[in-house]
């Protein structure tokens, strides 16, 4: 089936990508670190409760804390070990948030990928529906392209609302950022597998596979993959326009359907599931061999590192320990941020553990951001021009700052994805998406929905 849409989408930017400086490293695993921080709070909805307690034995896979709600998902110890505590650590988004210590043990050995494990002959229809739900939601596996959805909840088939189209987010679109690509490369089957499950769980075989266009050789591998695999047939592998944020769902699914989804729905509301390529490679991990989501990929880039690459990395392992196995940090490096440069977040602490949702670590240099002085607004129209989600961020940024959140609700805040399309195009060097931010940080603390 032919995509819908022109393959692009109104807005955005095209920062430069700086792909370059990883694209060409394979996915390295990592040896297992002393001491490894599971944050209880990893995903969109109820946040996990410990099932351990101090001095408890664990071992890699173990269920160390889970929540009754059905939006949620376990975590599990990615390796045998003791707890050492269950104390507040360095959260990258929540800043501060409880998690369960654990000291590794000497004889542990790395869990390495499994890409190996899968060939042409993978039978998706061997798995009935409900198996795979079951699995995805033991293994803990939430989305895991930034958002953290639970994805045992996406997939569990709802007849009044079914999903007729399933679109996989192969773009990977913030800059310096490489590891799906990686991915897409080295575990290609595997995914495909992933993708062949979702679409059993759902009974739904429109797939599209949005991979841009600057990655040609991704393309080349998947659509020589889909041709030639049986249980692979009938995907679509659809080269998107380059331009950021191409990866964001309803960007993409406008690009890809040239369906719109509502400003305060969700891709199911209109049919559509989006899933990241990892998280697709997780869920065939989960599915065939039965194995919970304690590893990720993770891309640590950026001028500020003397050796970037991409790693096969544990959830928990602090970011600064992931830094040395890229060699350090340079002299003239002043900024680390959990994630890319254009929606991560920067962090001050390096024993900031890794979530499930880090897909990078990005350390920027002088170089990579002049020292920017805000100054009035020209009223030039740019930020509004740039905004993928057809808002003003300049009239919410105004509200904000004048404490005047009534206002800034009333032009849409809430639909703000966060992408930060309006900062980097203001020549003002307005912190646009910094100032809405704090305003849904304000409103939801109205709410008692976050900490003070």
């Amino acid at each position: 089936m032919r995509p819908l849409g022109k393959l692009t989408f109104k807005g955005g930017v095209h920062p430069p990508d700086r792909k370059e400086l990883s694209a060409q490293r394979a996915i390295q695993t990592v040896a297992v670190p002393k001491q490894l921080s599971i944050m209880l709070s990893q995903h969109i909805g109820a946040i996990c409760k410990p099932l351990v307690n101090k001095k408890d034995t664990v071992t890699a896979g173990q269920v160390i804390g889970n929540a009754d709600a059905f939006v949620s998902a376990p975590v599990h110890s990615p390796v045998n070990g003791t707890v050492k505590d269950i104390a507040l650590c360095s959260h990258p988004v929540l800043g501060r948030a409880e998690a369960i210590i654990i000291e590794s043990n000497a004889d542990n050995q790395p869990k390495h990928p499994c890409p190996n494990n899968f060939d042409v002959d993978f039978d998706p229809t061997y798995y009935s529906p409900d198996q795979i739900f079951e699995a995805v939601r033991k293994a803990g596996i939430v989305g895991m392209g930034g958002a953290g959805f639970p994805t045992s909840v996406k997939i569990k088939a709802n007849p009044q609302s079914p999903i007729t189209d399933i679109i996989i987010n192969a773009c990977e679109c913030e800059p310096f950022i490489t590891c799906d690509y990686r991915l897409m490369l080295e575990w290609t089957i595997q995914i495909l597998a992933g993708i062949a499950l979702i679409s059993r769980a759902l009974n739904c075989k429109n797939i599209y596979i949005g991979i841009e266009d600057n990655k040609p050789d991704a393309v080349a591998t998947f659509k020589k993959a889909v041709e030639s695999i049986p249980f692979a047939n009938g995907m679509n592998v659809v080269a998107v326009k380059t331009k950021y944020p191409q990866g964001g769902e309803r960007q993409l699914i406008k690009s890809i359907l040239n369906k719109d989804v509502p400003t305060s729905g969700i891709p199911p509301m209109i049919g559509v599931l989006v899933s990241n390529v990892a998280t697709c490679a997780a869920i065939a991990e989960a599915v065939v061999l039965n194995n919970p989501l304690t590893y990720r990929p993770v891309t640590v880039s950026g001028r500020g590192v003397k050796n970037p690459g991409n790693f096969y990395a544990p959830v928990g392992m602090a970011a600064g320990e992931l830094i040395e196995l890229a060699g350090g940090l340079t002299e003239d490096a002043v900024k680390v941020i959990m994630g890319g440069p254009m929606m991560g977040f920067a962090i001050a602490d390096l024993s900031t553990p890794l979530t499930k949702t880090s897909g990078a670590i990005t350390v920027l240099t002088p170089k990579d951001f002049p020292k920017r002085k805000e100054t009035p607004c020209i009223r030039c129209g740019r930020c509004v021009a740039a905004c993928p989600v057809n808002i003003n961020p300049t009239k919410i940024a105004h509200a904000v700052k004048n404490n005047m959140l009534d206002v800034a609700k009333q032009y849409y805040m809430s639909a703000c994805i966060e992408c930060g399309c309006c900062s980097y195009s203001c020549p003002a060097d307005i912190e646009l998406t910094g100032y809405i931010k704090t305003g849904k940080i304000l409103v939801a603390r109205a709410k008692k929905l976050m900490p003070a």
